[in-house]
């Protein structure tokens, strides 16, 4: 195995755990900022809190087959949803009883954002690359 294609899987692998770290940041932080502990019977809390977790995590749902194995499209659209992830997580952030929920899930975004960029930088040289050799031959 190359030094190139071991980095490749390095990097696929980073960026499916930031992609799942994500997820359960999403879950983690329905039970944090979701309905209050008492306000309800525990399985109905539960419940309501799965509920606002699935409900958040739907988008990132849609793309899971690009995190399991990444393609140029599937990682550049990824990194265009993520930057809904960051703004709501920031939301989350700044709502009452939110605080560690929303820098959860900013963190986690920010962590997949940049997996994402440097997992495409490779493909943008190369097609800088390929451009400027067509418009000089």
């Amino acid at each position: 195995m190359t030094n190139e294609t071991a980095q490749t899987v390095n990097l696929n692998r980073r960026l499916r755990t930031s992609y799942w770290l994500m997820m359960l940041s999403i879950y983690a932080g329905a039970f944090l900022y979701g309905p209050a502990f008492g306000s309800m019977p525990t399985g109905e809390w539960v419940a309501s809190c799965l509920v606002i977790g699935f409900f958040v995590s739907l988008p990132l749902l849609m793309v899971i087959l690009m995190a399991l194995r990444p393609t140029p499209g599937g990682v550049s659209w990824m990194s265009f949803l993520l930057l809904g992830y960051l703004i709501y997580g920031i939301v989350i952030a700044f709502s009452p009883r939110g605080l560690i929920a929303g820098l959860l899930l900013t963190g986690t975004t920010l962590t997949t954002f940049i997996y994402a960029i440097v997992w495409l930088r490779p493909l943008k040289k190369a097609a800088k690359a390929r451009a400027k050799k067509e418009q000089s031959g």
